[in-house]
């Protein structure tokens, strides 16, 4: 990729992210407060942090590699457990990180 292609992309999620801020103040209050949207509200943080957990497993190629993938798994429970428990984002994302790295040195 050459340097127009990237700058071209990073305008692209700025005006794509500014978009989906700025949206909410231009809709009318009828739309807002349907309830497929409010349900999509409340779902949405664990949706997002549970496709980003599975896109993010590392799969074993020929028998190698399965101490990763059962470290990954055990911090998938924990995230999904914090999320369900403690309803916070930023802290069931730390737990994650937290639960792969101590499984891994508990299996070195």
């Amino acid at each position: 990729m050459n340097s127009n292609d990237i700058l071209i992309m990073f305008v692209a999620l700025v005006l794509g992210t500014q978009l989906c801020r700025f949206l909410p103040e231009f809709l009318p209050q009828k739309v807002l407060s349907s309830p497929i949207l409010q349900k999509l509200n409340k779902m949405l943080p664990l949706v997002i942090m549970l496709l980003l957990l599975f896109t993010s497993l590392t799969f074993p190629k020929s028998g190698e590699g399965f101490n990763l993938l059962f470290a990954q798994l055990f911090a998938l429970i924990c995230v999904i457990g914090s999320y369900i428990w403690l309803k916070n984002t930023f802290l069931s994302v730390i737990l994650g990180i937290l639960g792969v790295n101590l499984f891994l040195s508990f299996l070195s």
